[in-house]
C-alpha cells in the first residue's frame, strides 16, 4: 500500500511539472486561459472553493456533486483543452485517495478512489471524505474564443 501511495504522490508531482512547463510553452497564445484552485469538504456542507488569504481560485464559477463525481464548471466555454490536472495533497494521499478527472469545455468531473486494506482500488463518495486540512488541487489550461 506504501507503495501505490508513493507512486500516486510521484504521478501527481509529475503531472503537475509537465503541467506547469506546458503552460510556459503555450503561454504566448493571447486567448488561453487558466482554471485553478482548491477544493475541500470539512463537514456536512459538502465540497466548496477555498477562496482565502493563502487560496484564491481563477475562473472557476461552482462546484457540484453528480453521482460520485465532483463537477467544477468553468466561467468559460473553452475551445480547446490544453491540459488539467487534479491531484490529492500530502493530507489525503497519505489516506491512500487517488483521483483522476473527464474533463470537458466548460467542466471537469472529478473522481475519487481509495486503496482499501487488501489493497486494492475502490471508488469513493465525494460526501465520504471529511478533512479540515485534505485539499484536491486543481489547474488545467484552456483556449477560449
Amino acid at each position: 500500500m506504501k507503495i501505490l501511495i508513493a507512486a500516486s504522490l510521484l504521478i501527481a508531482i509529475a503531472g503537475t511539472a509537465i503541467s506547469i512547463f506546458g503552460q510556459m510553452q503555450v503561454s504566448k497564445l493571447a486567448d488561453d486561459k487558466v482554471v485553478a484552485g482548491t477544493i475541500r469538504s470539512m463537514d456536512e456542507k459538502g465540497w466548496f472553493v477555498l477562496n482565502d488569504k493563502n487560496h484564491t481560485p481563477i475562473n472557476i464559477a461552482r462546484i457540484e456533486i453528480v453521482g460520485l463525481k465532483i463537477l467544477i464548471h468553468y466561467t468559460f466555454t473553452a475551445s480547446t483543452i490544453h491540459s488539467f490536472i487534479v491531484t490529492p495533497d500530502e493530507t489525503l494521499a497519505a489516506s491512500g485517495f487517488f483521483l483522476g478527472a473527464a474533463v470537458h469545455r466548460d467542466y471537469a468531473a472529478i473522481t475519487l478512489s481509495q486503496v482499501n486494506k487488501n489493497g486494492s482500488a475502490e471508488l469513493v463518495h465525494p460526501s465520504a471524505i471529511r478533512s479540515e486540512f485534505g485539499n484536491i488541487w486543481i489547474h488545467g489550461l484552456f483556449s477560449a474564443d
